[in-house]
């Protein structure tokens, strides 16, 4: 039996999916009565359906070889002079769409053609045995693809016009194993390989490093079965520069190698077990991609002196000089402040974890906070909301979809159809929520992780904003979503374009414009202000710490940032940034076509005043021949580097600090290439000449590998973009003040995060009225003109940011 509550709603015991339904059904005559007043928006909106349906379909058309060898059935068959036969579509003397050839070798291919060639999805059987499935352009394997051999050798990867390039990972007939980046069908970057272990061993040998030319070369770590490990330099498959060897009984030796040998200034540090003796003498190594023997150490116990760990304790060092693998000169010295977690060097309170407490931008919306009502009803609305559509999550898309709302009233005290809370009685409404959800459900957002995000225990974050436009933005607490306050101008304008914005991210799954998850207005009882928010997508990611963030608009009109208002978080604009950015190859014509087409998109819509906002995470130094010969050098906190060959005499106190200055730069070379491998951007750029610079980018694959280190499957354009950044700037107008950034003539590896923003500015009779004003007063510059020239400034800025 239906009552009435106090919020003077009718209550009943349904469900909220029943509220939900029973809205739909009341606003109905509405939608009707709607859209007979606007009948060409309602031909706009059911084309764009129309054509948002055709593109799924196609989608979902691109079945698998096993799942389309029916279309075969009642096609062509042509059979060709030199024995070849083809079964399917022949157009113009040529193979075109999905057929079957046949050569008379006895190799075979069935998939798409194009121009005559296989080109898209397909499947190549070799006569031999070998079988390649995946995409084809041209003709040749091209793009993500497997290829098995006959002998059970298997690959799974990138390709590029026929040979392996990318991110991949090669099986070997003998259970070997390499996963990493190759270049021109050779392992070349940063890459794993793993040997099979062999039998009766524990354990298998693995080098987790860098590669060239398909052979261990820069840094990298290699542990055997037994346990022991080297973690340094390599150069050609031997260890070369500076590098720690640690044995599987916690002994160590940091120093300088030569072709896999002990050459130049070291200190051993050998742990303290009682029966602990070993020689350290001769150590040679020399590894690479095709082993022909197993890479072990080796000891010869008839040359030099043997060295007994109890004589010395956990406490000295035999910092000592060698030439190939001899000890020529030993010195013993007290070990206090060397300290490295993959051998002993250091004390027993080291060993233990350390837990960093992680900065996180805005502040937290606690009791008593301005916003803390708002939290709650925000809490309170999307977990109602979110409920309420699951019923309908297998509900097509209709033309009324477009315009239809959801209102509830939440009573503090709670209702029949309303859960109690601690925040003031309010109204609630969705806009669109059909829509929403599919864009969701597009973005592959779990509507409970959604729910978990911003309706959970964690409080949210409220962030400054540095815009014009009032907006307040708020965080959830994995910084997953943002929440962002609009005016009703704003979220009109949104509605009212929200069919061919659901059309355009379906044609273009990599826009790089805002993602939007829902769309909300609250009242609270006795205020007659209305606070409208719009759910989006946080470009930036958690795994990586922005150090710079830009808001760039190709402008110079004001786009600069003061030093005095500057702060580490501060957002830096067109005129402060001094850096171009040299992606992946291959990224930047895509990363400009897109951008290209989502300015086309915004051009038609009449908007303006959008920005490009680029987060920039610099990773730490890369890593030297033995020193950190690096632009960011000095911010590290160590000393400059020595040279390799030091001419100190031997003995005193000048050549013990220059033993002990090396085994530092050791350490700290360590721990800064662990820092860089957790991103999983490894590689270093001093390898490369100086004249090589001119074109140093990102090897083919790194987003990919990047991609995999933050456990997404696939890199996506505008997320963790691999790239160098090196000086130059884009416009050649200075700020008016000193830039609050710091100049670096070196170039860096950094990690990018970017997306256009700010999209519901329309370029209004006022913006155009502004326009013509300014061209009268003769300024050459300045911010409002129209979306065409704006697009086009846009651009040609973009153009020149990225290489």
């Amino acid at each position: 039996m239906d009552r009435r509550d106090e919020a003077g709603t009718v209550a009943s015991s349904s469900a909220p999916a029943t509220r939900a339904r029973a809205l739909f059904a009341r606003r109905k005559p509405a939608f009707s009565a709607s859209f007979a007043r606007s009948r060409s928006n309602a031909g706009e909106v059911e084309a764009a359906l129309r054509a948002v349906e055709s593109k799924l379909a196609e989608e979902k058309g691109k079945l698998d070889d096993s799942q389309r060898a029916h279309p075969l059935a009642g096609k062509a068959r042509v059979e060709l002079n030199d024995g070849d036969v083809y079964r399917g579509p022949w157009n113009d003397h040529s193979p075109v769409g999905y057929g079957r050839y046949s050569w008379a070798n006895g190799n075979e291919y069935v998939g798409e053609f194009h121009d005559g060639k296989p080109s898209g999805r397909g499947t190549y059987e070799w006569a031999h045995g070998g079988v390649y499935k995946g995409n084809f352009e041209h003709g040749l394997m091209h793009g993500e693809g497997t290829y098995t051999a006959s002998d059970g050798a298997k690959y799974h990867g990138s390709w590029r016009r026929g040979r392996k390039h990318g991110l991949g990972i090669q099986h070997f007939t003998n259970g070997d194993c390499y996963e990493g980046l190759w270049n021109d069908g050779v392992g070349h970057g940063p890459g794993t390989y793993r040997w099979k272990a062999l039998e009766g061993e524990e354990g298998h040998d693995e080098f987790d490093g860098e590669w060239l030319n398909g052979k261990m070369h820069g840094w990298g770590t290699l542990r055997w079965g037994s346990g022991d490990r080297y973690d340094g330099n390599w150069s050609v498959g031997q260890i070369s520069g500076s590098g720690v060897m640690t044995w599987c009984d916690g002994s160590s030796f940091s120093g300088r190698w030569k072709c896999g040998k002990k050459d130049g200034s070291g200190a051993f540090m050998l742990s303290g077990g009682e029966s602990s003796s070993v020689t350290r003498n001769n150590i040679k190594l020399s590894v690479q991609i095709n082993r022909s023997a197993r890479p072990k150490t080796s000891f010869d116990d008839s040359e030099g002196e043997e060295i007994i760990a109890a004589d010395l304790g956990n406490t000295y060092l035999l910092l000592c000089e060698c030439s190939e693998d001899q000890i020529l000169k030993k010195e013993v010295v007290e070990a206090d402040g060397v300290a490295h977690k993959h051998s002993l060097w250091t004390s027993p309170m080291a060993s233990r974890s350390r837990k960093v407490r992680k900065v996180r931008h805005g502040e937290t919306i606690y009791k008593g906070h301005g916003s803390y009502d708002l939290m709650l009803q925000l809490r309170v609305g999307i977990r109602w909301s979110v409920s309420s559509m699951q019923e309908f999550s297998d509900v097509a898309l209709q033309t009324r979809s477009f315009d239809v709302s959801l209102k509830q009233q939440f009573p503090r005290g709670g209702s029949a159809k309303t859960p109690p809370h601690f925040a003031r009685t309010f109204k609630w409404k969705e806009y669109r929520p059909e829509v929403f959800r599919h864009l969701r459900a597009r973005w592959r957002v779990d509507p409970a992780q959604f729910m978990l995000s911003l309706c959970g225990d964690q409080a949210l974050r409220e962030l400054s904003s540095p815009g014009k436009s009032g907006s307040v933005f708020y965080i959830s607490h994995d910084d997953q979503f943002i929440i962002k306050t609009m005016r009703k101008s704003e979220m009109v304008r949104l509605k009212s374009w929200l069919h061919v914005y659901y059309q355009h991210v379906h044609d273009y799954p990599e826009t790089l414009l805002p993602k939007f998850y829902g769309l909300y207005s609250i009242k609270a009882a006795g205020t007659a202000r209305k606070v409208r928010v719009v759910v989006m997508s946080n470009l930036f990611s958690a795994k990586h710490p922005i150090h710079k963030t830009f808001d760039l608009k190709g402008s110079t009109h004001g786009r600069f940032t003061k030093l005095e208002n500057a702060t580490p978080h501060t957002v830096l604009k067109d005129l402060d940034i001094s850096r171009k950015f040299r992606v992946e190859e291959g990224k930047r014509d895509k990363l400009i076509e897109q951008l290209n087409k989502d300015c086309i998109f915004l051009q038609k819509l009449r908007v303006m005043d959008y920005s490009l906002l680029v987060g920039v995470h610099v990773l730490p130094p890369a890593l030297g021949r033995g020193r950190l010969a690096s632009p960011r050098y000095s911010e590290v906190g160590a000393t400059s580097p020595v040279q390799e060959e030091s001419g100190s005499p031997w003995g005193g106190a000048e050549w013990r600090d220059h033993v002990m200055q090396s085994v530092h730069r050791n350490m700290k070379a360590l721990d800064l290439y662990n820092d860089r491998k957790q991103f999983g951007f490894a590689h270093g750029m001093e390898e490369v000449s100086p004249s090589e610079r001119a074109s140093l980018r990102p090897p083919p694959g790194t987003d990919d590998l990047i991609a995999h280190s933050t456990g997404a499957a696939k890199s996506k354009l505008g997320v963790a973009m691999a790239a160098v950044s090196v000086h130059g700037r884009i416009l050649t107008k200075q700020p008016p003040v000193e830039s609050p950034i710091e100049e670096h003539t070196e170039p860096q590896d950094v990690i990018l995060y970017l997306g256009i923003i700010d999209i519901l500015q329309e370029y209004t009779t006022s913006k155009n009225l502004e326009t013509k004003m300014m061209g009268v007063m003769g300024k050459k510059s300045f911010s409002s003109i129209d979306p065409t020239n704006y697009a086009k400034r846009f651009l040609n800025f973009m153009s020149n940011l990225f290489e």
